[in-house]
């Protein structure tokens, strides 16, 4: 349910009465608003608003079916106009990514059941969003880093270590404990190569287009780098340091330099996936 679907589709002072129904109605004088409406700066739940407990499908692209919630009593599914009902339609906007949103089922896209791996494939995709405008023909150029924490090991070595076919990842898959794989022991993944990390990543995971004819993809050329471990971090404490402690009335110079107490902060594993980006226009075979 989207209890954030608080929405007026209809008020129902705004129904229009039947003339011709017979009700005891009084005619023939002036009807004005009644003080109490006036005066109330809430409306009632069960009289002023129909609040919307769901939005069951999209039936095109002004109109949704929707689930009023139960009020005096309960009421039937009906189609809501979105033209007319602005917070609904950006409550809706707002949400098109959101895997309980039964409205853009058969627009939505899930990778892989991999948790880890859907969040890489996100990152990548968000940092292939690159706003600059194209410049000259060949578009406009940058390398980018995207970080995913926590990566675990296992899906480490099972989804690249066991999966590339490169000596380094041979080696590294015979290491027991497993170091940290950063800097020099970073894997480096060349154009040859590439077709493995599609296999990995899934389709499309190198390319993102927009609404206009322009397009940020990956360079394959210049292939990819993975690293992986544990980032060291430092924390220092001065709480006995001889400098940060020293007084007129402790015996000796005071020291030039701090020695303090260094802790190491145990995170959790983290992958770094790096490669270069290009903007430019779209070409015959992208998606």
């Amino acid at each position: 349910t989207f209890s954030f679907f608080t929405t007026m589709a209809l008020r129902r002072s705004e129904r229009v009465r039947n003339p011709a129904r017979k009700d005891g109605f009084e005619y023939g004088h002036t009807w004005h608003i009644p003080k109490s409406r006036v005066e109330r700066k809430t409306p009632r739940e069960d009289s002023d608003q129909w609040p919307i407990l769901e939005v069951v499908r999209r039936v095109d692209e002004d109109h949704v079916e929707v689930k009023w919630a139960p009020t005096t009593r309960s009421w039937p599914n009906s189609v809501v106009d979105l033209r007319y009902n602005k917070e609904l339609r950006e409550a809706l906007q707002k949400n098109r990514s959101n895997p309980s949103m039964k409205a853009f089922k058969e627009q939505q896209t899930q990778f892989t059941r991999n948790r880890e791996l859907r969040a890489l494939r996100q990152q990548i995709y968000d940092n292939l969003g690159n706003r600059y405008t194209p410049s000259r023909r060949g578009g406009n150029a940058s390398t980018v880093t995207v970080t995913v924490v926590p990566f675990s090991k296992e899906n480490f070595k099972g989804l690249f270590l066991q999966q590339l076919s490169l000596p380094v990842c041979q080696e590294l898959l015979e290491e027991k404990p497993l170091w940290n794989c950063f800097g020099g022991r970073a894997i480096q993944v060349p154009l040859e190569n590439m077709e493995e990390v599609d296999a990995i990543l899934g389709e499309n995971w190198d390319v993102r287009t927009f609404d206009t004819n322009t397009v940020c993809r990956v360079e394959r050329l210049f292939g990819v780098k993975i690293s992986w471990g544990y980032k060291s971090r430092e924390m220092f404490s001065h709480g006995n340091c001889p400098r940060c402690n020293w007084s007129q009335d402790t015996d000796g110079l005071r020291p030039e330099v701090c020695t303090p107490t260094v802790t190491y902060m145990v995170g959790e594993p983290e992958l770094h996936f790096s490669f270069s980006r290009r903007r430019g226009r779209w070409m015959k075979g992208l998606m």
